[in-house]
């Protein structure tokens, strides 16, 4: 997998609307890059393009947000609706949107990458869920699943699908190849991404699920600190999702303890992205972490943050929002901080946890960490060595 054979020559070093580096280079790595390098690289070069619609969008669904709750506007009126739209859209339908970003940054045709994630979602595809869990794929068990909003089909299917589609320009006839090739990819890497994504997203999700829960059972400051270091990363792959049954059934029983800690790692995340905004020697990356932080501090939705710039620093940025995150995380798992009622974590959503001074001191080391250890140690090494 090369990033720099696709078309857009300059795409691995281009993120979001401004050259950033991706953090990765010859000098710092001996000239060759570990495979987990190229992989952290070929996301970010997947996420770049569509970072300013990320901000764009989340920061609709924050104004929606703070509308809602000084009730300046009806949840259930068309313009709610509408602005509601705008903003969804592009989480919703990311699968497309990532189909096209990932198979450009691969080199191979970004339509056929849309009409893979895009399959996914359509609405014969769909329906199959209203039939129950399971169904097949002549004759091979398929375990279906929602596939909105997610990234992991995409980043399993894509990868294979861009090397295979080279294989096939290079056999099929020219005059068969305006067809024949969307045609098989297609064939090929639908099922295949249902197949095996399904089950993976599944049974991964029910492990997150019950490590969590058996967390929670034994000593709360463990649990918290699990949960605030590890609450990024669930989020990025998107197994958070499978926390949420959980935490609803918790929310009928009084109180849920999971979403409470957790919220430290999205506090660790905006003390990042402030951190950026002071450290950044690029105007684009002061830019973009600045738009980041409108829609996460209303709204909790820490996306643009996350898929913007810190997985192209991620040597750096795991261990500064992971280790803040486990010490907001332990402080508010230590004290019996639960959220009270459903919503996502962020300034707006405070008063929702309780005993409120506990929680709030357990997010202010997130945030203060993380912003710390970003400012004084920087985000990549070339950036840290030039300037501390």
């Amino acid at each position: 997998m090369k990033l720099e054979n696709g078309p857009d020559a300059k795409a691995d070093e281009e993120i979001a609307v401004g050259t950033i580096d991706a953090g990765v280079s010859k000098a710092e790595d001996g000239g060759a890059s570990s495979v987990v390098q190229r992989i952290f690289k070929f996301i970010s070069t997947s996420f770049g393009p569509l970072i300013p619609l990320f901000a764009g969008s989340a920061t609709i669904k924050a104004l929606l947000a703070i509308l809602l709750k000084f009730h300046w506007i009806d949840p259930k009126s068309g313009t709610y609706l509408i602005l509601a739209a705008a903003g969804n859209a592009i989480f919703y339908f990311l699968p497309i949107f990532l189909g096209y970003s990932a198979s450009i940054a691969l080199g191979a045709n970004g339509y056929i990458g849309s009409a893979i994630g895009a399959a996914l979602m359509e609405p014969n595809f769909t329906s199959l869920l209203a039939h129950g869990a399971r169904t097949s794929f002549i004759g091979i068990p398929v375990v279906l699943a929602n596939y909105s909003s997610t990234i992991l089909p995409i980043f399993f299917a894509i990868p294979l699908y861009g090397l295979v589609e080279r294989w096939l320009n290079r056999v099929v006839p020219k005059d068969l190849k305006i067809f024949l090739v969307p045609m098989l990819s297609l064939i090929v890497f639908v099922p295949l991404a249902s197949i095996v994504v399904g089950p993976f997203g599944t049974y991964a999700g029910k492990l997150v699920s019950d490590v969590v829960t058996a967390l929670f059972r034994g000593n709360g400051l463990i649990a918290g600190g699990v949960m605030g270091a590890a609450w990024t990363f669930l989020t990025i792959i998107g197994l958070h999702i499978a926390l949420v049954p959980i935490v609803i059934l918790d929310l009928a029983k009084g109180g849920d303890p999971i979403l409470a800690t957790a919220s430290a790692g999205v506090f660790a995340q905006i003390g990042f992205a402030l951190g950026m905004v002071i450290r950044g020697r690029k105007g684009d990356i002061k830019a973009l972490a600045g738009a980041s932080l409108v829609p996460a501090i209303f709204s909790g939705e820490t996306r643009p943050i996350l898929y913007g710039f810190f997985l192209p620093y991620y040597r750096r940025t795991f261990i500064y929002v992971a280790l803040a995150g486990a010490v907001g995380g332990a402080i508010a798992g230590a004290s019996g901080v639960k959220m009270v009622s459903l919503a996502f974590p962020s300034f707006m959503s405070i008063p929702l946890f309780s005993p409120m001074v506990p929680y709030l001191i357990g997010m202010a080391v997130a945030l203060t960490g993380a912003f710390a250890m970003t400012v004084i140690f920087g985000y990549d090494r070339n950036e840290a060595k030039s300037q501390l």
